[in-house]
């Protein structure tokens, strides 16, 4: 299981979806715009309200995070970011994440999946914690290297968008790379 989450750096706050993210959600849903919402987001405007609580059942399992990047000073929802694919006795998870189209180039990205990368390794009781990026994707590539992951190689073909492979670049981040309390540089 994991503790709950809230992080300040950069401007940003990475924190537990709450109740009161429903309206800007349910407008994300509404608009079709996922680009801010992690995979698994609510299907309809309807679900919204169960999806949230999910998220945080979510965590309690110890299944992964489902994070939402906020302005902090707006409480505006810009991303979310997320540990998936859990595995306690290796002590790895995966780290994925998304902003909106509008907002990217201006480092949230690189920021969230640096302190919870961190987090993760330290709060978290990770030991290692990966990101994967399509090769043709150069924005997430650069994240990744941004926020201080190391590539480790590429994995051919490894992703399938319904009509043909990808290769992913490998990146990683483990407990080596960090110092205990590291987790809001």
């Amino acid at each position: 299981m994991f503790g709950p989450v809230q992080i300040t750096s950069g401007g940003l706050e990475i924190r537990e979806f709450q109740p009161q993210d429903a309206d800007q959600v349910a407008a994300f849903v509404a608009a079709d715009d996922r680009t801010a919402l992690p995979p698994g987001s609510p299907p309809t405007v309807a679900d919204v309200n169960g999806w949230l609580a999910g998220t945080v059942r979510r965590r309690l399992d110890g299944d992964g995070v489902l994070l939402a990047i906020a302005d902090a000073a707006s409480g505006e929802i810009v991303g979310s970011i997320g540990l998936r694919d859990i595995d306690w006795k290796a002590g790895r998870g995966e780290i994925g994440y998304g902003v909106l189209a509008g907002r990217r180039g201006q480092g949230h990205a690189s920021t969230a999946a640096r302190v919870v990368g961190r987090w993760a390794l330290t709060d978290g009781g990770m030991r290692r914690i990966q990101l994967r990026a399509r090769l043709a994707n150069v924005a997430s590539l650069r994240v990744a290297e941004k926020a201080g992951y190391q590539r480790e190689g590429t994995l051919r073909m490894a992703d399938w968008d319904g009509e043909k492979a990808h290769d992913m670049a490998v990146f990683s981040m483990v407990t080596t790379d960090v110092e205990p309390g590291d987790a809001t540089r």
